[in-house]
């Protein structure tokens, strides 16, 4: 459980795609999520998202389409 702080919302802290275990993509600009996610262990991989995400049009997780799910 990772607590992502109220001043990270607008920059989708709380969405993070998990990659592979303890292997996350989230946008940039959330830095508390961010180091808390590492401290947790995990490999943090980030993308601007200034087109896309910020806009509210979606952030990692919105933006796949999983085909399946083991």
């Amino acid at each position: 459980y990772i607590e992502v702080p109220d001043e990270e919302f607008e920059t989708l802290g709380c969405n993070v795609l998990t990659l592979a275990p303890l292997h996350v993509l989230v946008c940039a600009g959330s830095p508390i999520t961010r180091a808390r996610l590492e401290a947790a262990g995990c490999r943090v991989d980030a993308y601007s998202g200034s087109e896309i995400s910020h806009n509210r049009a979606g952030g990692p997780t919105c933006l796949t389409r999983p085909i399946l799910r083991a």
